[in-house]
């Protein structure tokens, strides 16, 4: 089914909204909401920074400055500041960045460094276009509520914040207690998005979908990954490939986790890669491993890998943390997050930070200041 709707109304989110954002194609912003009401919640701004900070031929990466709640910095990806937005509230709990850098779904409006383009609902993805999000909501467009016992349907929109215009694409999944419909990429120039049903860290059910269309076609690798406890799933930005795989082994000696990686639309196994894959990047060419160890204190070791070859590229040991991926190359970027200070207002809670490195195609890197990750 491919449907057409208005925005729909904006209308008020009482206290309490939570929102947590990571740098990854999957991020989600969780809040509140009711499964009688016809319009969806769109609590969230949509901004757009000017073309001198980020533009598609010159992508961004954003972060939370070091020590300014209200300031959001961006670096290009050969390492130089280029700007930055100002909020006249705080942004201590994240942001989403487009792939690009061109634009944010932001919980402030901001007050200078960029311009509000439109709203935002609260489970939203950006689209690879860096200009349309993908969000997962109740069929009639209502937004998901938090479910403690009973199971909501699901459908995935796509959203222009320029023009307020949404289009449901199809149904999928279900939205429950430690349930919920997922879209693991969504590209609407490749005309493809891959969504799966996530329980519990664990994806499965993957469909390939048309969205223009809204075909779907049931995701099905062969050989199949082995059923070695939970099962993780990566896909590509385009939608071509899906990675596939068990997640469940930790510690440098065991290393017993590896996945596949499979065409998505024929299920045909092009090559498996040990230790589990975060991210594909946006050509395709590489892929981001990460071996965790036993101990979450310990961090892991992170490896730039060619799939193809198995060839690995760069690896580091580092404090975990979150990733993004430069458009239309095989550049990375690894934010290894570390914990110290206290969140203000938030007793107990400590303040992450990070110091960015970004590792090119070909295994260099260049190493940015410390700030804090954008998912705080």
């Amino acid at each position: 089914m491919n449907e057409s709707r208005s925005a729909g109304d904006s209308r008020p989110c009482g206290l309490g909204v939570l929102m947590a954002a990571a740098i990854a194609a999957g991020a989600s912003l969780a809040g509140c909401g009711g499964s009688g009401n016809s319009a969806s919640i769109q609590d969230q701004w949509v901004v757009e920074v000017p073309s001198t900070v980020a533009s598609a031929e010159n992508p961004a990466i954003w972060f939370l400055d070091r020590t300014d709640d209200h300031l959001l910095v961006a670096y290009d990806w050969e390492g130089a500041q280029v700007g930055s937005i100002r909020f006249s509230s705080p942004q201590p709990l994240g942001a989403l960045q487009s792939p690009d850098g061109t634009a944010l779904v932001t919980s402030a409006r901001p007050a200078s460094g960029a311009t509000a383009i439109g709203r935002a609902d609260i489970n939203v993805t950006w689209a690879r276009d860096s200009s349309h999000l993908c969000s997962f909501r109740q069929p009639s467009g209502a937004d998901f509520v938090a479910q403690s016992s009973t199971f909501e349907p699901g459908a995935l929109f796509i959203d222009d914040p320029a023009t307020g215009g949404s289009r449901r694409v199809l149904r999928f999944g279900n939205y429950g207690p430690m349930s919920d419909p997922t879209a693991l990429s969504c590209s609407i120039p490749d005309d493809r998005a891959v969504v799966g049903e996530s329980f519990v860290g664990e994806t499965n059910s993957l469909q390939v979908v048309t969205l223009s269309s809204g075909a779907s076609t049931a995701f099905s690798p062969q050989p199949p990954p082995p059923a070695e406890g939970p099962q993780g799933a990566i896909a590509s930005a385009d939608g071509t490939l899906v990675a596939e795989g068990s997640i469940n082994g930790t510690g440098p000696s065991t290393n017993t986790n590896q996945f596949t990686v499979y065409d998505s639309s024929t299920g045909g196994a092009l090559a498996t890669v040990p230790n589990d894959i975060v991210t594909f990047s946006d050509d395709d060419s590489r892929v981001l491993t990460v071996q965790e160890f036993n101990s979450t204190n310990q961090g892991g070791i992170y490896r730039l890998v060619d799939w193809s070859t198995g060839a690995v590229l760069w690896s580091d040991h580092l404090a975990l943390g979150s990733f993004l991926t430069r458009p239309d190359s095989g550049d990375v970027v690894v934010e290894p997050t570390t914990f110290r200070g206290s969140v203000p207002g938030s007793p107990g809670t400590l303040q992450p930070y990070t110091t960015p490195i970004i590792v090119r195609a070909d295994g260099t890197t260049l190493q940015l200041p410390e700030a804090r990750p954008l998912g705080g």
